[in-house]
């Protein structure tokens, strides 16, 4: 699909996700917008799309005065503040991190959190500490570490907990996976997310891998070089569908 036509069709179904990542201009009105802006559709021939405000403003547009492109959207502003949450997660794998302590980090009560947490990244905290840390561990593991001492240095409190939880967080297990995935089947799907393209792939034990990136192409190496032995196979069908429709929950777009 042309990039013009991929544009149009955020534009159709308001993809608050596309905010951000262009504007569109109606020749008509003289205004430009946001994708997700809530005002009354154009015809196609009246709109022309550009990568960003100024460029709108430069060509004679203004802004509109609904959905404010070019501002910092709710959506932004609380993406700033989980990128500022998960860094704290991250450097504090040593111990349990409380909703409590991480909404003290943010300015947001534990419950506001936990709600814009999961909006933004599609999970809980809880759970974004466990797949760093699970990231973590398949870093040593990649560099040749014992399952043991791999353990340790990313915060397992003992090895019958890791054994626990891996073949559900991992897809496979420990052993599997510093086989680089090998003799398993890896499903995998790229879709749009708040903070760019989402990857996600699994195996029939669970989820293998998530991934955020710009482009497909560099997701789909990464997912590679993960797993060199494994039969990789793209599913935007099954798999894709399951992802949207989580995602577009979480975004409060489906009951």
């Amino acid at each position: 699909m042309h990039q013009e036509e991929k544009y149009w069709q955020a534009v159709l179904t308001r993809d608050n996700t596309s905010d951000g990542a262009f504007v569109y201009a109606v020749r008509s009105t003289g205004i430009y917008c946001n994708p997700s802006c809530p005002s009354r559709k154009p015809q196609r021939q009246q709109v022309l799309f550009f990568a960003r405000p100024e460029a709108a403003e430069k060509a004679g547009f203004r802004p509109c005065r609904r959905c404010h492109p070019g501002e910092p959207s709710l959506l932004e502003n609380q993406v700033e503040l989980v990128q500022q949450a998960c860094r704290y997660i991250e450097s504090h794998l040593e111990g349990p991190v409380t909703l409590a302590t991480l909404g003290e980090q943010v300015h947001l009560s534990p419950y506001h959190l936990q709600r814009v947490f999961k909006r933004v990244m599609g999970i809980s905290p809880r759970q974004y500490t466990e797949a760093y840390r699970l990231g973590k561990l398949k870093t040593q593991l990649k560099d040749g570490n014992s399952v043991t001492r791999a353990l340790y240095e990313v915060g397992y409190s003992s090895s019958s907990r890791l054994y626990e939880r891996t073949p559900a967080q991992l897809g496979m297990t420990p052993t599997d996976y510093r086989r680089g995935g090998k003799g398993m089947h890896i499903n995998y799907t790229i879709v749009n997310c708040p903070l760019g393209r989402l990857l996600v792939a699994a195996t029939e034990k669970g989820v293998c891998a998530v991934s955020l990136g710009d482009s497909d192409t560099s997701l789909e190496s990464i997912l590679i070089s993960e797993y060199p032995t494994a039969n990789i196979q793209r599913d935007d069908h099954q798999l894709g569908q399951w992802v949207k429709a989580l995602l577009d929950y979480l975004n409060g777009e489906q009951p």
